[in-house]
């Protein structure tokens, strides 16, 4: 009985659900509302949290897609948007669904967050086969549970829904009780226990007299493989057979090295080219995996092309799933698989078939005699056989529907159980793989947070996909909120294009990329790293930034200490020649006056002491000689009233006379530049130090020396033709001895903001180039800090 109440200006069906006590709710216009031409939807409200949508006709995307928004509107009037409900699919009346409206439900289920659980109602083996087999993929958000019929269904539901609130449901006993399993009894007698007994009571009915035979059995060590879960012993039987027993679980990767062994016997036997057979005892197999016996069916067919001669294959111990296995995967083979029981029937099949006899074909059904002829018993038995597969349940014990030998399509069930082992294999090596993902992701999750560095994990396009704690605390966002965003989102726009085109090289060329950026006077050192696909494609990066805006400050300390230091040596330096010059020299010239002078008011002297006076007033000239060269190389005065050039000539000259050694100058595009006083120092003493350890070190004959200015560098080359050294070796051994030449120059070059190249090799002399940017007298501190900065922490830019 129903009765009308009305809700605001809407009037409302109401009745009693007959299966569960509960009351139900509907209106006329929800009630058989026509999509398209041949579909039609009926939706009713059970108690307030049970949604009943029963569906007739054919469903194809487009009339699916008005149906579900209609649905949806009425659970966001009735119920909003936050309330949860368990929600019936009532199919009894469906006559057909495509494939993309089955996926369009799929998808609209799951976007429906307030579903609790989906009771899917259908008496359609192969929907119900779908649904099963979708509910094994996860390929739904939430639970899961199919029906074969609406009063099942809505006590399902009702008692979910009871379990949810744990308030008290009318009906409550039926509903607990329509969940409890109907079992059925066996009969009796059963046809496979009165064939069991009959075995057992007639054993000539069942099998032949055995007849001992005398075998010639032959064996060897090699033959005997073993694998990790998997085994194989081969042996020699009477000239023409090979027996081969398998033990364990026999995996993809055992085919291959079993096959290679069985050609070894048959070559080593003297079989190719003459009739023999193949027994395989699998007794002891506990299975195989659907790769394995693919492989096995390949193989198999390959061995028959190249040793045609096999009379045939035989294979007892074999269980319902190993036999259904062999027969379907060797359905394409050239040869027959012949059933034993045993190993002497097996026997007992050779002596009874010639070595010469023709091959049997293969056969995918044994013929049987007296079956049943009901085409549509079976198909419906079949059908329900289909529909009854629980796909959650692993493993072909629980499967019903055993069939007798006799049964036309016992075949077929034990291929559908054969089929369900493998599925259940393959979910097993999915689950496998998901934990090894899992726990990879972990792995990764945790390298990621264990360094301070901010990282990321990105797709080729920019889109963060993961990032650590630094990144996080950095950018003052959670985890979620990075989720789906661009890293071009949180930069400022100056650094937006660069990171970009760092992030294209590395996807287009595969290679890592590094380089700086500069944030709000904090500089940062980058690193991207490509991660290949399986197609050996980058669609992944990891990004790693590094603040080293610490290191940058501590490095222009000590460029600023270190210039200070060469400053302070330069200043005394030039204290001490000025020195030697206004006191030293001077007095030891003062000498010489005082010792040419000494005897002049006394002829007297005997021209012995005059001469030994001669040679100390020579002495004296001689130090007086040296101590102006000493002054001189303390503070060359033309760099300041000669000029650069002409000082390095006058040097070379005066070098080359010294040491013997000629010197090829060049130099060129210097005319017009003012060079700082201190780059003009560093410069000169750069060369003085490479030819003074040109003089101690490498017995050479000539030097090249080239001094070049190409805007906006300057070049200094210094090359000789001596005995070479190995740059290695001697920077370890100077190290050692603590000699601070080539340090000394690599200082210097510092602080022009070159480089500095060194090229020799035993044998062949000697080469140094510096590369420097020169600075005029004017403005040059603020240029040079950023020239050394840049120096010290290239970019990928420069």
């Amino acid at each position: 009985m129903s009765n009308r109440i009305k809700t605001g200006d809407k009037e409302l069906i109401t009745s009693v659900c007959p299966y569960t006590g509960v009351t139900t709710y509907t209106r006329p216009e929800w009630t058989d509302v026509i999509f398209g031409t041949n579909y039609s939807l009926s939706i009713t409200l059970v108690g307030d949290r049970i949604l009943s949508v029963r569906v007739k006709g054919y469903s194809t995307r487009d009339v699916v897609a008005e149906s579900t928004d209609f649905t949806k509107k009425i659970i966001e009037h009735r119920w909003g948007l936050k309330k949860e409900f368990f929600y019936i699919g009532d199919f009894t009346g469906i006559t057909g669904m495509t494939k993309d409206a089955r996926k369009y439900y799929v998808d609209y289920l799951n976007n429906l967050r307030q579903i609790k659980a989906f009771i899917l109602c259908t008496p359609s083996p192969f929907i119900m086969l779908a649904a099963k087999l979708t509910k094994r993929l996860n390929l739904f958000n939430f639970h899961v549970t199919v029906e074969n019929d609406y009063s099942s269904a809505v006590k399902q539901a009702a008692w979910k829904a009871h379990k949810e609130l744990a308030v008290p449901v009318k009906s409550h006993t039926s509903l607990e009780a329509s969940r409890v399993p109907t079992v059925s009894k066996p009969p009796l007698f059963s046809a496979g226990t009165i064939k069991r007994w009959a075995c057992a009571a007639l054993p000539a009915l069942n099998k032949q007299k055995n007849v001992p035979v005398s075998l010639t059995r032959f064996t060897r060590e090699e033959w005997n493989p073993q694998f990790e879960g998997y085994s194989i012993k081969f042996e020699l039987i009477n000239d023409n057979i090979i027996h081969k027993v398998s033990t364990g679980y026999l995996s993809v990767e055992h085919v291959g090295p079993a096959f290679a062994t069985q050609e070894r016997i048959l070559k080593a036997c003297g079989l190719s080219g003459h009739p023999y057979f193949l027994i395989n005892g699998i007794e002891e197999l506990t299975g195989s995996s659907l790769k394995a016996r693919k492989q096995y069916a390949r193989l198999f067919t390959g061995w028959i092309e190249k040793y045609p001669e096999l009379s045939g294959l035989i294979v007892y111990g074999a269980n319902r799933l190993l036999r259904s296995g062999l027969t379907i995967a060797m359905y394409t083979s050239p040869v027959s698989i012949i059933f034993a029981e045993s190993f002497e029937e097996a026997m007992a099949i050779t002596r009874r078939r010639s070595p010469h006899a023709p091959r049997l074909l293969p056969r995918i059904f044994p013929g049987k005699a007296n079956r049943k002829n009901t085409v549509q018993h079976y198909a419906d038995e079949l059908n329900c056989f289909l529909g009854n597969i629980d796909w959650e349940i692993e493993g072909s014990d629980e499967l019903p529907g055993k069939k007798s030998d006799d049964h036309p399509f016992k075949t077929v069930y034990d291929a559908i159980s054969l089929i369900k082992t493998d599925i259940d294999e393959l979910f097993r090596e999915r689950e496998t793989a998901q934990a090894a993902l899992r726990e990879s992701e972990e792995v990764a999750r945790a390298l990621l947070n264990a360094t301070s560095d901010l990282a990321l994990l990105m797709q080729s396009d920019g889109t963060i996909i993961a990032a650590n704690h630094a990144v996080t605390t950095f950018l003052e966002k959670n985890q979620l909120a990075l989720n789906e965003k661009q890293i071009t989102d949180f930069l400022p726009q100056s650094a937006v294009q660069e990171a970009c085109a760092h992030l294209k090289a590395v996807v287009d060329t595969g290679a890592p990329a590094h380089f700086e950026t500069r944030l709000s006077n904090h500089y940062y050192q980058n690193t991207i790293y490509p991660l290949f696909n399986a197609d050996k494609r980058v669609d992944r990066v990891a990004l790693y930034s590094r603040d080293i805006t610490g290191i940058k400050e501590a490095h222009e300390q000590i460029h600023g200490l270190t210039q200070e230091l060469i400053k302070a040596q330069e200043n005394e330096r030039t204290r001490i020649a000025r020195d030697l010059h206004d006191n030293v020299a001077q007095d030891l010239a003062s000498l010489i006056i005082r010792s040419d002078t000494l005897f002049d008011d006394c002829k007297e002297i005997s021209p012995d002491v005059r001469q030994r006076t001669k040679k100390f007033s020579d002495v004296l000239k001689k130090t007086i000689a040296s101590i102006r060269d000493l002054v001189y190389d303390l503070r060359p005065p033309g760099l300041t009233q000669m000029g650069l050039v002409k000082t390095i000539d006058q040097y070379c000259v005066e070098f080359s006379n010294k040491n013997n050694i000629e010197i090829d100058l060049y130099t060129a595009g210097l005319e017009r530049l003012h060079l700082h006083t201190d780059t003009k120092i560093n410069l000169f003493r750069i060369l003085q130090e490479a030819l003074n350890n040109v003089a101690k070190h490498a017995d050479a004959t000539l030097i090249k020396v080239r001094l070049l200015g190409s805007h906006p560098d300057m070049i200094l080359r210094i090359e000789d033709d001596g005995c070479g050294f190995d740059p290695a070796v001697r920077m370890v051994t100077a190290l050692k001895e603590k000699r601070m030449g080539l340090k000394s120059m690599e200082e210097r070059v510092n602080l022009l903001c070159g480089t500095l190249a060194l090229h020799s090799r035993e044998g062949s002399g000697t080469r140094i180039v510096v590369k420097f940017p020169y600075n005029q007298e004017t403005g040059c501190e603020e240029e040079n800090r950023e020239r050394f900065l840049a120096q010290s922490f290239p970019s990928s830019s420069s």
